[in-house]
């Protein structure tokens, strides 16, 4: 059962509430992730992130078998342990190290602490794949308040005490929803590029489709395009796609500037 979604005052906080989704490769460049937590200290920023990249080393350590099926991670119950320890632990504990050192009052989550987000098996052949739905947002909202910066890692809880692997994206907007609040997906792309690879600073469903359709958009940016175009739709707020090296991004996101590309 889908939740009432809550908006945060924003007139507590300096600065825009925004809902920041930070790719694995963004988490690879420690410099410039500290000048972004340093561009956002003090605003009502909550940080949702995944960690692709250390489950698969750490699987390839342990001689443990990566198994993908339509972008998404099989997640046998057997495999949670590991997949855990990789996105609360490495990735999770590392993120709070950089944004403490930025001056935030940083706090590491799971993304349904609180009832932020509520999950249920996506599909049995998955294994403990969530599905996401929004939750409550009075958590998040007194943990803004009170003036922390929520690091949220994509793993879920379910009422059972099952804890379930969630895509990053899905998360996010799940996340973005429950706050009412508008998505940035930063990755290590400046957004979504035309034929001549220039950026195109705006697209609604019609081009985008038309740029999938004709090749323009291909590879892993499709994943992203429709994801973005989703979060749009259900928010009915702008979502943007853009880079962690784009210049003052977090002065533009504090502004709710238009950033990458538009959706």
């Amino acid at each position: 059962m889908q939740m009432q979604e809550q908006t945060t005052d924003p007139t507590r906080f300096k600065g825009a509430l925004a809902v920041v989704k930070l790719s694995g490769k963004a988490l690879a460049d420690e410099e410039r992730l500290v000048a972004l937590f340093k561009s956002l200290k003090d605003a009502p920023v909550v940080f949702v992130h995944g960690g692709g990249v250390e489950v698969d080393e750490l699987f390839l350590k342990l001689h443990l078998e990566v198994k993908k099926q339509d972008g998404l991670r099989v997640s046998p119950k057997e495999q949670i342990p590991y997949i855990s320890a990789a996105l609360c632990g490495m990735c999770n504990k590392r993120l709070q190290s950089l944004a403490l050192s930025a001056g935030h009052k940083a706090l590491g989550l799971l993304c349904s602490d609180g009832g932020s987000l509520m999950v249920s098996q996506l599909d049995p052949k998955l294994g403990q794949v969530g599905a996401v739905e929004c939750g409550q947002g009075a958590f998040l909202n007194t943990l803004l308040q009170e003036g922390f910066t929520p690091l949220l890692a994509t793993l879920c809880f379910d009422p059972q005490g099952i804890m379930y692997n969630v895509n990053a994206d899905d998360a996010a907007l799940g996340v973005a929803r429950t706050l009412g609040a508008p998505l940035y997906y930063i990755s290590d792309v400046p957004g979504v590029l035309n034929a001549q690879g220039e950026l195109i600073p705006t697209l609604d469903e019609h081009s985008a489709h038309a740029l999938i359709a004709d090749g323009t958009i291909a590879g892993g940016m499709v994943v992203k395009v429709k994801s973005a175009l989703q979060a749009a739709s259900l928010l009915k707020r702008r979502v943007c796609i853009a880079s962690y090296k784009e210049q003052d991004l977090g002065a533009k996101i504090l502004k709710q500037s238009p950033v990458g590309t538009v959706f």
